[in-house]
């Protein structure tokens, strides 16, 4: 009778019995967590533009630093202008700490927001103080 090697192996456990803490680790990197809070943010009321890394006309943009299990996330966005400031600020912080922590597992500990200019809501023209 011919019978061959794969016949002789031991099924592979489709599971394994370890709980998922010991079983290995997910790293989720700075850029992957900067593109998903630039993301997110973009999907507030008010929000006229959100700046991204690695952009040249931005000076800084969206920057996230990843510590393990915990994030900080640093924003710099546009207001439409005449939004309030303040309240779209605290919504952009709580979306993308809630997305954030939805997506990716990690405890956001803060959301830094600049706003560097407002965007006229009748053009595409960008104001900035003086």
């Amino acid at each position: 009778m011919n019978t061959s090697a794969e016949e002789h192996a031991a099924p592979m456990p489709v599971r394994s019995e370890r709980p998922p803490e010991i079983r290995g680790e997910t790293i989720v990197r700075d850029r992957v967590v900067s593109r998903i809070a630039a993301h997110v943010a973009r999907q507030v009321d008010g929000v006229g533009e959100v700046r991204e890394r690695g952009r040249m006309q931005w000076s800084s943009g969206t920057v996230a630093s990843v510590d393990r299990h915990v994030t900080a996330v640093h924003l710099d966005l546009l207001v439409r202008y005449p939004a309030p400031i303040r309240s779209v600020t605290e919504n952009v912080r709580r979306h993308v700490a809630d997305r954030v922590h939805e997506l990716t597992g990690l405890t956001v500990a803060h959301v830094d927001i600049d706003v560097p200019g407002l965007v006229s809501t009748r053009s595409t023209r960008r104001e900035e103080p003086s």
